[in-house]
């Protein structure tokens, strides 16, 4: 059978840290598993391992297994990207490899696509490693493997079982965390009580010193003296009980989600009135025709998905009602505020920081801009880090900040498949931010778990 191992493995781009940290994992031809974990925790870099791309630092990689590698990033001119990717995988499926090792397989895919992608993985006869934040691909997986602060962890099942673990570990973190609170609050009760007994303690002392000491009370101060060292190693005791528990609810802490953001409620109310009215739409490229005669309207805080196959014109017309391309003809009028973020956060000024983009964006004074960062999140150190610093998750978050952090909110979010290029963890931020949000949205996404979980209430098909 089939294999490839990896035991032990270091590897780091630099040599301040290791971004996979001791990782040991066997993947055999029979095996579909994928790869998951935070933006930037090492996956890709698996994967290379895997390939053959990269050495590790230390340990050991054991290819037993003929293997075919499709990239997250290719060029195939003339195609789009759902053709292209969709051309990339049927060649991988054709190749009859014992482990495919597929980055990011389901970018840019459409509804056709994507059922055309699941048919060929579960029928594949070989082993599939995937890196992918798609659920819907997740829950077609024999295991998960998690990548996190550089090891790695496999459980058994698909994306349902896995959610179904992490929750339960959160569950069990959150009752250590209460345990360990407890316990701090008892402990330090005992040391007040020991600490003021030993005052007592010294003051008894200081007053019998005034006195006369007969033989008796040398006698009785000894023992005194001995009852006092007990005293002091018994608080001794107690504070290092109390240190390590400290200590403990600091680990638990660092553990446990961290990522709850808090969005305020909008300062006006969003009414049924007219957002987007398209009549007669008329719009082509040089070589093909995307909109013929097309009309399109939305009103009050509905929520529209726009769905179709790849090259239907979904982020063309995005960009139309956006003003960033104009039709041939045909009549477009927008209303009230409308904001576009586009799948690569671009909204933010890269030399600013996160408080100098909310104030700057959102128009608040620097006092609530401290506040909504807060409310995302971002404090102390971290709300002065530049938006050119943020990892993938803060940059969203801080980009959700500007939009969604101060109370005049717009009227209009326009996505445009705002989970491409997200990890997990990330596109539940996301989604608890825009079920907070009390605005209309229109959105472009091949993710219908994320369409489902958003609330998406019409659907539009191009």
């Amino acid at each position: 059978m089939g294999f490839i191992s990896i035991s032990n493995v270091f590897f780091g781009y630099d040599t301040d840290s290791n971004l996979l940290d001791g990782v040991s994992i066997v993947f055999n031809n029979m095996d579909k598993i994928a790869i998951v974990g935070d933006n930037g925790s090492g996956k890709t870099t698996l994967l290379r391992l895997l390939n053959g791309d990269i050495t590790p630092d230390s340990g050991h990689v054991v290819r037993n297994a003929d293997v075919y590698m499709v990239n997250q990033f290719n060029s195939i001119d003339k195609k789009s990207g759902g053709e292209r990717q969709s051309y990339l995988l049927a060649r991988a499926f054709d190749s009859d490899a014992e482990i495919l090792l597929l980055d990011e397989p389901t970018n840019n895919l459409d509804a056709d696509a994507k059922a055309h992608f699941f048919d060929a993985l579960t029928t594949y006869p070989f082993g599939v490693v995937v890196v992918s934040h798609d659920r819907e691909l997740l829950q077609h997986m024999d295991k998960i493997a998690e990548i996190s602060n550089g090891k790695i962890r496999v459980y058994g099942g698909n994306y349902d079982f896995y959610v179904a673990q992490k929750q339960s570990e959160q569950r069990n973190l959150e009752s250590k965390y209460t345990d360990c609170t407890k316990e701090i609050s008892r402990l330090t009760g005992t040391l007040v009580v020991a600490q003021n007994t030993r005052q007592h303690h010294v003051a008894k002392q200081a007053k019998d010193k005034k006195n006369k000491t007969s033989g008796s009370r040398i006698e009785a101060n000894a023992l005194k003296g001995k009852s006092q060292e007990t005293e002091s190693k018994r608080r001794a005791v107690i504070q290092k009980k109390l240190n390590d528990q400290i200590q403990q609810r600091q680990m638990l802490s660092g553990q446990m989600r961290d990522d709850m953001i808090k969005i305020p409620l909008p300062s006006k109310a969003f009414y049924s009135k007219e957002l987007i009215k398209i009549s007669s739409l008329y719009f082509a490229y040089a070589d093909s025709q995307i909109f013929s005669n097309f009309d399109f309207s939305m009103y009050g805080a509905t929520r529209v998905r726009l769905t179709g196959k790849n090259g239907a014109g979904k982020s063309t017309l995005l960009k139309i009602i956006c003003g960033k391309l104009y039709p041939q003809s045909g009549d477009i009028k927008t209303f009230g505020r409308i904001v576009y973020l586009d799948q690569d956060l671009l909204l933010l000024d890269c030399d600013k920081t996160v408080v100098e983009n909310i104030m700057s964006i959102s128009g608040v004074l620097k006092h609530d801009a401290h506040a909504i960062a807060a409310n995302f999140g971002f404090r102390g150190d971290v709300s002065k880090k530049k938006a050119g610093q943020l990892s993938g998750g803060e940059l969203l978050k801080a980009t959700l900040a500007t939009i969604l952090g101060a109370s005049h909110q717009p009227d209009l979010l326009i996505l445009d498949e705002p989970t491409n290029n997200l990890d997990i963890k990330s596109i539940s931020i996301l989604e608890e931010a825009l079920n907070q949000y009390r605005g209309a949205i229109l959105l472009v996404s091949h993710d219908t778990i994320f369409a489902k979980n958003i609330n998406i209430d019409r659907i539009v098909c191009l």
